[in-house]
């Protein structure tokens, strides 16, 4: 929060702003089914090179091969595409209110990942087709990684996995709903994030 000062009749008036707002994506057609594979290439390349920033400016250029061994690149990696991809899904479906991310079963270690990347978004209503446009966009994801020459995602079936949860199910712990009451493994909130207003 922030203090403004703000002068009336010879004295202060303390007030409150609140200098955080939530961020925003601008809607965006859902592509064809040909596109989802320009879709999905671009989402692994943008988690890629965000994840390669991270890293020492000397192990930047290295093979994708020997940089999956680093636990903080794979951390990095993993931690930009769940985000790009909850961003993408709201743009293309206005009625996602929030995504979260979960790990199934609970992620106790970085190096024991398994690919796979889970994702909750809160609707107003369960959607068909949330479901399809998850389904599609993670074959087309899983073929791109597969393309990547990682050995983590060689024998995968499926790397991405989007269910739904209604306001009433999180208010009365049903279904996946029962995930917020969990003390370690509750879903973590990836979008929208807030952002400090300018």
């Amino acid at each position: 929060m922030k203090h403004t000062l703000k002068f009336s009749r010879g004295w202060f008036e303390m007030s409150y702003v609140n200098i955080w707002r939530q961020e925003t994506v601008e809607h965006q057609a859902i592509p064809d089914l040909r596109d989802f594979k320009e879709v999905a290439k671009d989402l692994c390349e943008r988690a890629l090179q965000d994840a390669k920033k991270q890293l020492h400016p000397l192990l930047q250029n290295s093979e994708v091969s020997r940089l999956s061994q680093r636990v903080d690149f794979l951390q990095a990696f993993k931690s930009v595409l769940e985000r790009e991809i909850a961003r993408k899904i709201a743009a293309w479906h206005p009625g996602v209110q929030a995504v979260f991310k979960y790990d199934e079963p609970p992620l106790r270690i970085m190096e024991a990942w398994d690919g796979s990347i889970h994702l909750l978004l809160t609707v107003p209503r369960l959607s068909d087709r949330l479901k399809a446009l998850g389904s599609k966009l993670d074959h087309s994801l899983m073929k791109h990684l597969k393309q990547l020459g990682w050995e983590r995602f060689r024998t995968r079936q499926s790397v991405l996995e989007v269910q739904q949860v209604t306001a009433n199910e999180i208010r009365h712990g049903i279904g996946y709903g029962g995930m917020f009451y969990a003390v370690y493994t509750a879903p973590i909130k990836i979008w929208p994030q807030e952002q400090r207003a300018r």
